[in-house]
């Protein structure tokens, strides 16, 4: 942008005048004095009445108009560059945002991980309290140690996931990639946002099968994308870069109208009185259709290939924004569904089956089973939960601020 502003005075500027200086006149042959007073012959003596030591300037005046027109278009072309560089610092935001995001997920999974692992720490001792009392066999004792071993497994991969994308973030942020990252934690507000904190008061729409959740946090969809359309970077952008096209159109349309070049010179002779002369040049436009023409018509197709660029690229945005807060809203319904129903549902069922098997009356695969699926269940809810964060974060990039208060 520094060197986009740099360009708007130099070019409403005018040209540099020129300096000239020189000797004018001065014969190549010797002239005899008395042809030179206008009478007979008299003797040879170099020069000329004409000869003349000279100095002088000459500037290039621009047609009126043309170097408002430069102006305007080096002034859009600043508003654009200003425009890329919001775009670029959005771009970043949301980058450092989905690898936060993307952090928060792993922490929430090593910590669902965590805590399957001190279940199955009790299941173990339970097994191997079934089978010292002949009530069990081995088989449950190894199936059991399996499974922990198994959730080390996840941790581990885990782990180096964190590892990976705490690096990227640190990258992202310009810092050495062994700088420590703490327990990354999704905003309140972007929690709020995505689900109640009483999963009490989550209704929906209707009571048919995929219906959407009611009291969504986000302005209506054609709100938000005539929102996106005056905000979004990239088409301000493109509208500043219209914007200086149309100057450059309008310069090109004067193109035809002469620039004109003034020009004062001194001549000073020797024994004879100095002299002034004075010029105005004028090009004349005889190629016109050749040449000022044609650049016309270049300005006026890129124009209006210009035009068509942003009409086309406001259509994908507004498309984009759809997309988003579909997936955005989709996200709520899913972790409705998951804190009303699946997750209450799915933590009873693993602790029926835990005291059912401490008590002798089911078996140690039925507790597994319920286990692994209240992990899949929780791991899916904060995956979810992530992905409408990142969500939200991709949606203010394209929209150009944020949609949550």
């Amino acid at each position: 942008m520094t060197a986009a502003a740099a360009r708007i005075g130099p070019a409403a500027a005018w040209g540099d005048p020129m300096l000239m200086a020189g000797i004018e006149n001065l014969p190549l042959g010797n002239t005899s004095a008395a042809n030179a007073g206008g009478h007979g012959a008299g003797p040879i003596v170099p020069g000329d009445p004409m000869t003349m030591k000279m100095i002088g300037v000459s500037q290039t005046v621009p047609y009126p108009g043309k170097l408002s027109l430069r102006r305007q278009a080096a002034e859009r072309e600043v508003d654009a560059a200003r425009a890329n560089l919001d775009a670029s610092r959005l771009a970043i935001e949301r980058d450092v945002r989905t690898a936060f995001f993307e952090l928060a997920y792993i922490d929430r999974a090593l910590a669902i991980v965590e805590r399957n692992r001190s279940v199955l720490a009790d299941v173990i001792q339970v097994t191997e309290a079934h089978y010292a009392s002949g009530t069990g066999g081995q088989q449950d004792v190894l199936k059991a140690r399996v499974e922990a071993a198994r959730l080390g497994e996840t941790a581990s991969a885990l782990l180096e996931t964190r590892r990976a994308t705490s690096a990227e973030l640190n990258a992202t942020l310009n810092r050495d990639d062994t700088t420590s990252i703490p327990s990354a934690v999704i905003p309140e507000r972007i929690v709020n946002a995505a689900i109640p904190s009483d999963p009490n008061r989550v209704r929906f729409a209707a009571q048919t099968l995929g219906a959407r959740t009611v009291d969504s946090p986000f302005p209506p969809l054609p709100e938000l994308q005539d929102l996106a359309v005056r905000q979004n970077p990239t088409l301000r952008a493109s509208e500043a870069n219209i914007a200086a096209q149309a100057a450059r159109v309008e310069l090109a349309r004067k193109g035809s109208k002469p620039d004109f070049d003034v020009s004062l010179q001194y001549g000073q002779r020797n024994q004879r009185p100095d002299m002034i002369t004075a010029q105005v040049s004028i090009p004349l436009p005889i190629h016109k259709r050749a040449r000022q023409d044609q650049e016309l018509e270049e300005a006026r197709a890129e124009l209006s290939a210009m035009e068509s660029d942003r009409r086309a690229e406001i259509n994908s945005v507004r498309s984009q924004v759809a997309r988003l807060v579909s997936e955005l809203e989709r996200g709520r319904t899913q972790l409705a569904i998951y804190a009303k129903a699946i997750l209450p549902q799915g933590g009873a069922a693993a602790m029926a089956a835990l005291a059912s098997y401490q008590a002798g009356k089911t078996d140690l695969l039925t507790v597994l089973d319920n286990q692994n699926t209240l992990f899949t269940y929780e791991t899916e809810y904060y995956r979810s939960l992530s992905d409408f964060a990142k969500n939200l974060a991709e949606l203010e990039r394209v929209v150009g601020s944020e949609i949550l208060q």
